[in-house]
C-alpha cells in the first residue's frame, strides 16, 4: 500500500520510513525541510516532497496526487519554548487539523500521529498511583495543551465520520543524534562517552527515555493495522 508520512525528515520519520520500506510499503514523505534526511538507498520506494502541513493546500494536494491508504503525522517541533505561541499553535493544532480534514475529504480512513506523554501532566496531579490513557489530562505547556486539542479532535473525527485515527503518546524519545527538545537524557550518555563532563541542572526532573528505534517500530505496527 501507499503511505504518506508527514514530517518524514525529522528525528523519528526516517526510521519509520525505513521500517515501512522493509515491509514492502510504498512511501511518500512530505516535509518542509526534505533535505534533512536522505532516502536515496531506498530506491523508488520513497517519494520525497516539500510541503508545509500548516498550509491545507500542501496536505490535500499530496493526498489527492498519491492516494495513500494510510497517513502518519510526525510533523511537530520540540524545543521552541513558550515564547512562540502563534508558531507552535499553527504547527501542532492547525497542521493536525489540516491532516484530519484532508483525509476526511479524500476518503482516507486510517491515520496515526504523535502525541506526547506530557499531555498527562506531572505525577503529583494523580498521587502515588499508576495512570493510563483514560486518565484526565493535566498538561499545561503549549505543546501539551495543543496535543490535548489534537486528541479531542481525534474523538470528534472518529465518532462523526467513522474514521480510525490513533494518537500514540511516547515518553522521552532518545537517540544519539537527537538535538532538539529534551536532550538531557541524550547528553548524559553521549558526553561521558566523549570524555566530556555532563551536568544535571534539573535534579528533581524525572525522564522516561524510550529509544527512537523502538518508538518508530511502535508507530509502524499501529499504522499497519486497521484499528486499535
Amino acid at each position: 500500500m501507499t503511505i504518506l508520512v508527514l514530517g518524514g525528515s525529522g528525528f523519528i520519520g526516517p526510521l519509520v520510513i525505513r521500517k515501512l520500506v522493509e515491509r514492502d510499503q510504498q512511501v511518500v514523505s512530505l516535509d518542509i525541510n526534505p533535505g534533512a534526511a536522505s532516502f536515496a538507498e531506498m530506491g523508488g520506494q520513497v517519494e520525497v516532497l516539500r510541503g508545509d502541513v500548516t498550509q491545507f493546500e500542501d496536505v490535500v494536494k499530496a493526498v489527492i496526487e498519491y492516494r495513500p491508504e494510510r497517513i502518519i503525522n510526525l510533523a511537530y517541533l520540540l524545543g521552541v519554548g513558550e515564547g512562540r505561541p502563534n508558531f507552535t499553535m499553527r504547527l501542532s493544532v492547525l497542521g493536525m487539523d489540516n491532516c484530519f480534514e484532508a483525509v476526511r475529504l479524500c476518503g482516507v480512513k486510517r491515520v496515526v500521529y504523535a502525541s506526547p506523554i506530557a499531555v498527562s501532566g506531572p505525577q503529583k496531579c494523580f498521587g502515588d498511583q499508576p495512570i493510563d490513557e483514560d486518565a484526565r489530562a493535566y498538561g499545561t505547556s503549549q505543546y501539551a495543551v495543543h496535543k490535548i486539542v489534537n486528541e479531542f479532535h481525534t474523538k470528534q473525527y472518529n465518532q462523526n465520520y467513522g474514521m480510525s485515527i490513533t494518537g500514540i503518546r511516547p515518553a522521552n524519545v532518545t537517540g544519539p543524534d537527537k538535538v532538539r527538545g529534551s536532550t538531557d537524557h541524550v547528553q548524559c550518555i553521549t558526553l561521558p562517552v566523549q570524555e566530556e563532563p555532563v551536568s544535571f541542572p534539573h535534579k528533581s526532573l524525572m525522564r522516561l527515555p524510550i529509544y527512537v528505534e523502538d518508538i518508530a517500530e511502535a508507530f509502524v505496527r499501529v499504522l499497519l493495522v486497521d484499528s486499535t
